[in-house]
């Protein structure tokens, strides 16, 4: 006789956890300068004579005081947001084309700009908190858009 031994079903009820969709809008940016353009038309280039740094440095200091959600928020005379994500199909063909070059096409979801003041952007992409600066473009060129009454 053979001796039986009994099998015992695997758990297959076990829940398993999904992981809660993570929000950094809560939380203020964290900047990071090591993904930077140091070349082409957009570089981030402190030795760039357009460069207006007390400008850059205190909307990115004033920024750091913010949540993403209030960033986000923020809106120009029109209604419109200052500060918002970009779709890659509607940056500038420089832009796309030095966006290729850098091996940057994983983060082509990311793409954020800050609007500094008038045309003055600073573009990047964001990861959670986390901006890391890509270019500066003080004529508002990466992303070009046309004024309806303009």
């Amino acid at each position: 006789m053979h001796k039986q031994t009994k099998k015992t079903k695997s758990d297959s009820s076990k829940k398993t956890v999904k992981p809660q969709n993570y929000s950094s809008d809560g939380k203020n940016p964290i900047w990071c300068f090591n993904k930077i353009d140091k070349n082409g038309k957009f570089a981030f280039d402190l030795e760039r004579r357009d460069f207006q740094h007390k400008e850059v440095f205190k909307k990115i200091i004033d920024y750091s005081n913010l949540t993403w959600a209030e960033i986000k928020r923020q809106t120009h005379d029109d209604g419109k947001s200052k500060h918002h994500g970009l779709e890659i199909e509607s940056i500038s063909n420089e832009a796309n084309k030095r966006f290729n070059e850098m091996h940057l096409e994983e983060y082509s979801d990311t793409i954020f700009s800050f609007a500094l003041q008038n045309k003055l952007r600073i573009v990047g992409l964001r990861e959670n908190e986390y901006f890391y600066v890509l270019w500066y473009d003080p004529n508002h060129e990466i992303y070009p858009y046309n004024k309806k009454h303009s």
